[in-house]
């Protein structure tokens, strides 16, 4: 099974703010992808609070790049926010990057072109290798 099909079977997981937000599905596919066990805090903030404090927790874990590869983090700005708070998993597909990524605004998760990306009010901050 190429990349392509790997990643596809994590599109459609439904969000949920407290079960499967975007940290949720980042975890679970460095995990299922990528046999990489990542811990986000247990009693981490959830929701809009949650949003803006996932950049942060994010940073001690992996390393700025500007050379992404499949499986490294994508930290977003969603619109109107000014600050990343959202977080998805880059992938290089059909000759272009993607992200996969989840939402209260898509209501599940979803695989967009990183060029689609402002057209949905998402901002990319930055590409993270994991350390």
């Amino acid at each position: 099974m190429d990349m392509r099909g790997k990643v596809e079977r994590f599109v459609g997981i439904a969000y949920d703010e407290v079960r499967m937000d975007c940290a949720d599905l980042v975890v679970l596919v460095q995990r299922e992808l990528f046999g990489r066990s990542l811990q986000m805090p247990g009693r981490r903030p959830r929701g809009v609070e949650g949003q803006a404090a996932l950049g942060s927790l994010s940073m001690p874990l992996c390393s700025r790049t500007d050379c992404p590869r499949d499986g490294d983090l994508v930290l977003m700005t969603e619109a109107p926010h000014k600050r990343p708070g959202h977080a998805g998993v880059f992938f290089f597909l059909a000759h272009e990057g993607w992200v996969l990524h989840s939402n209260e605004r898509n209501g599940c998760s979803v695989l967009h072109r990183v060029r689609d990306l402002p057209g949905f009010g998402l901002r990319i901050e930055g590409y993270y290798t994991w350390a």
